[in-house]
């Protein structure tokens, strides 16, 4: 488990020597309301609660999970905030008017976002990803194959409130890494963006977002998501979002991570 806590231990060390070179009191704020780092919606595994319907075949996604803001820390122009989030994604399939469900994934988190001077923002974190065919898969005939890794990772987030503009990129370190074998020291590099275009105010829900994964284990084939749609959102960014996807390259579930997946699907998403 020493893994998991040396991120942690990398963040206070940071935040002690920020700290140290600046006067002012230490604030904290336990539990904010908002987060320092909005959900990169066209992420197609971001932490968060929503239903999709894929176009590609009759079945349905479904999420459940979020982002949890544990407790912010100020001192002068440093500002950090450290998260919890957790989500599992499912797949349910629709055949001969029946429903089963195909596939489990389940995603956790921990990590900080670290700002010095906006609009940059450096986020530090460990997380574990475990997925899994389900019982009605396996009951089908399908061979059920390990999948389970746990990572570091770190990323560059650029977020111009003014312009609506959120852009990322950053590298996933997998350093326990099992499938069907052990493939651990592997990376998956992710980039992405999110951008409100539209000044008019009835045209400034209107969004549009992509983001795109490389994966070593893959010789560092895509997952790319187009991401198109229509959000409200209130004071704290908190969003309901009407969206259609495009999604393209490696499918994004573990035990499928092999094959190649090209499908669209609508979906709604709910983001708290």
């Amino acid at each position: 488990m020493k893994h998991k806590y040396r991120i942690l231990f990398v963040f206070l060390c940071w935040t002690g020597l920020a700290c140290a070179e600046d006067s002012t009191a230490i604030r904290f704020k336990a539990f904010p309301n908002q987060k320092l780092v909005g959900i990169f919606s066209a992420d197609a595994r971001a932490h968060r609660l929503g239903f999709s319907r894929n176009l590609d075949q009759q079945s349905y996604g479904v999420s459940m999970g979020n982002i949890f803001p544990i407790v912010n820390i100020f001192k002068g122009k440093f500002t950090a905030q450290l998260n919890a989030a957790g989500s599992t994604y499912i797949t349910l399939l629709r055949l001969n008017q029946a429903g089963s469900v195909l596939n489990s994934d389940y995603f956790s988190d921990i990590y900080v976002d670290i700002s010095f001077q906006s609009p940059f923002i450096l986020r530090l974190g460990t997380g574990h990803s475990s997925q899994h065919l389900s019982d009605d898969a396996i009951i089908a005939g399908a061979n059920y194959q390990n999948y389970a890794k746990d990572y570091h990772q770190v990323m560059g987030i650029y977020q111009n409130k003014k312009q609506h503009l959120t852009a990322y990129a950053g590298l996933f370190y997998n350093y326990n890494f099992k499938t069907s074998g052990d493939i651990s020291h592997k990376q998956l590099w992710q980039l992405g963006i999110m951008h409100y275009p539209f000044k008019n105010k009835k045209l400034a829900p209107i969004y549009y977002g992509a983001d795109i994964k490389f994966r070593e284990e893959l010789n560092f084939q895509h997952s790319f998501n187009l991401q198109i749609g229509y959000a409200l959102r209130n004071e704290y960014d908190h969003a309901i979002r009407l969206a259609a996807n495009l999604s393209q390259g490696t499918d994004e579930r573990g035990y499928f991570h092999p094959n190649m997946r090209n499908f669209a699907h609508i979906g709604i998403y709910f983001e708290y």
